[in-house]
């Protein structure tokens, strides 16, 4: 089955390109243009995939393009990024989870960012932050998202798997 340029799909994925590369960059350096580089790298490569949707491709570059420094500016200075310690960005997850029947699935996924957050010198928990971007604002429905997202409470599972089984942290 052949499917078209799913500019949902795809603005995420640009988005997850440009947040990898941003990922990449040492704590504390100035902010670099990697990510404009592998956001076009991807572009083009979708312009190659879909032929036909080069104009749909490039309109959700640019929203990507204007979207993601005032993400990464507003992200700096907030106090949730000054005080964590990164433990995975952008991480790929594959792990065993056993349903209550004794079935075995496998919960797969990328983090987008998994940090480890101190208050004072007791107290120390983990944090799980899944970004949601959109290329156009939908309030009503990002609430109802947010209510119940299935995808965040499977990365949440997950990552309680990986800390029990794995000793993770």
């Amino acid at each position: 089955v052949v499917q078209g340029f799913s500019r949902v799909m795809e603005y995420g994925n640009m988005w997850h390109a440009c947040e990898e590369a941003h990922a990449k960059e040492p704590a504390g350096t100035k902010v670099s243009n990697r990510w404009q580089g592998e956001l076009t790298i991807y572009a083009q490569k979708l312009c190659q995939k879909y032929p036909l949707a080069q104009d749909e491709i490039n309109k959700w570059y640019n929203i990507c393009m204007v979207q993601f420094p005032l993400y990464v500016k507003w992200w700096e200075g907030h106090k949730d990024v000054v005080e964590r310690t990164p433990l995975m960005q952008e991480e790929v997850f594959h792990v065993p989870y056993t349903l209550p029947s004794g079935r075995v699935v496998w919960l797969r996924g990328k983090f987008d960012s998994v940090d480890l957050l101190e208050q004072g010198t007791k107290r120390r928990r983990i944090s799980l932050k899944e970004n949601k971007s959109k290329g156009d604002v939908d309030e009503s429905r990002m609430q109802r998202q947010l209510k119940m997202d299935f995808q965040t409470l499977v990365y949440m599972i997950a990552l309680q798997e990986m800390i029990k089984q794995d000793g993770l942290l």
